[in-house]
């Protein structure tokens, strides 16, 4: 049921849970040791990818499956009994209970109840896998794309004009990242997404997603003049974190205190402060960034840097680059961020409401997210919760 909300609501960050065959319906048989399939091992249906089980998400069957808001009082900061977080998901569902989770259309009915006009969806899975082939660029793509047929297949890329699933982009060859692109609004797309993080490269290296090689991918979204959404996942933090507390493969809600405060805001502040100093907002003037589930905590102390360094090198912008984030990037913060705050530094009118529903770190009830932003006026209600969204779905012209 709606919360408080007396008009339609538009959901910036939904979730559905991944087909079993969600990369593996449309891949190349040719491909499949190369990219995903699955196992049974010691009894247990286990995901490969690229021959290795893996961790990134502990159960990728999800049967049985955590309750929406489960871990409310987690990320609020009120384990007041020093739970870890693994014991604080409460009782599991078993998935057929829930076919509004990977089934469109009851997931329109419950959306109704919700009182959702639309949402954009995102992959729960998905945003793991970048990272999980990154050894194999060739793969990376391969898997993408077969996961964007299913994708469209199952839950459209703009179904009824209120589901609109994302498909997944990467820039590690540019000249498919561009193809997928152009693939991808042949069928309909209204918003893209990615990973945050450097992009992974042939010689096992990295680069920033901002360099002018990975320009035809940012020049046809630029043409298209549709949203990119920058959803958090595995940008390959483990790696540096590894280098001071060796854990491995990342894997979801697994953490330590030290990788808490490392990983909390670097990623997304790394991967804004990449595109703005190396220029790709200065020759892409159209492009619209959503920074989705990275929260907004991270958005002062970039601010603050990027002030601190145009007065040092004003040179080096071709403007103030505080300037440049704030009129290219909209950020959908967490429930429990300072959105006041965030609110002086971008406007109103730069922020989304997203539930992250049905997960269990976001909310129970998606327009609950209301209650966070009590202190805002009935029209900047509107548009966070709302009217920028659907901004969003109408390309820059």
């Amino acid at each position: 049921m709606a919360v408080h909300v007396d008009f339609g609501a538009f959901d910036a960050d939904n979730h559905y849970y991944e087909a079993e065959d969600a990369f593996t319906r449309h891949l190349d048989p040719s491909m499949a040791k190369r990219c995903m399939q699955w196992a049974h091992i010691n009894g247990r249906k286990r995901l490969l990818v690229a021959g290795r089980i893996n961790r990134f998400i502990p159960n990728p069957t999800w049967d049985p499956i955590a309750r929406p808001g489960a871990l409310d009082d987690y990320f609020r900061g009120r384990n007041t009994a020093g739970q870890d977080v693994k014991t604080m998901f409460g009782e599991l569902d078993p998935l057929r209970e829930h076919p509004e989770y990977q089934q469109r259309d009851a997931r329109l009915a419950v959306m109704d109840q919700q009182g959702l006009i639309g949402a954009f969806f995102f992959p729960t899975l998905a945003v793991g896998m970048q990272q999980s082939l990154r050894h194999d660029i060739g793969a990376i793509h391969a898997a993408f794309h077969a996961f964007n047929q299913w994708l469209d297949e199952d839950w459209g890329f703009a179904h009824q004009e209120r589901i609109f699933a994302a498909p997944v982009i990467s820039l590690a060859d540019p000249v498919l990242g561009a193809a997928e692109v152009e693939w991808a609004l042949d069928r309909g797309a209204k918003i893209v997404v990615m990973v945050p993080g450097p992009v992974p490269t042939e010689d096992g290296g990295s680069l920033s997603p901002g360099m002018e090689r990975y320009d035809p991918v940012w020049s046809r979204l630029d043409e298209a003049g549709i949203t990119v959404g920058i959803h958090g996942g595995d940008g390959g933090m483990g790696a540096y974190i590894n280098g001071w507390e060796p854990m491995g493969d990342m894997e979801a809600f697994r953490s330590t205190p030290f990788r808490q405060i490392v990983s909390h805001e670097r990623q997304i502040s790394d991967t804004f402060s990449a595109l703005v100093c190396h220029g790709l907002f200065d020759r892409h003037p159209n492009l619209r960034i959503a920074s989705i589930e990275n929260g907004g905590s991270f958005v002062p102390k970039l601010l603050e840097d990027f002030e601190v360094c145009f007065a040092k090198m004003p040179q080096s912008f071709a403007e103030d680059p505080v300037e440049t984030f704030t009129r290219h990037v909209w950020v959908s913060p967490y429930y429990e961020d300072d959105i006041d705050q965030l609110k002086h530094l971008l406007g109103a009118d730069h922020l989304l409401f997203g539930s992250d529903w049905p997960h269990a770190e976001g909310l129970s009830e998606p327009t609950a997210f209301i209650d966070d932003i009590a202190g805002f006026t009935p029209a900047e209600i509107q548009q966070v919760m709302r009217d920028n969204a659907l901004a969003l779905l109408e390309p820059v012209s």
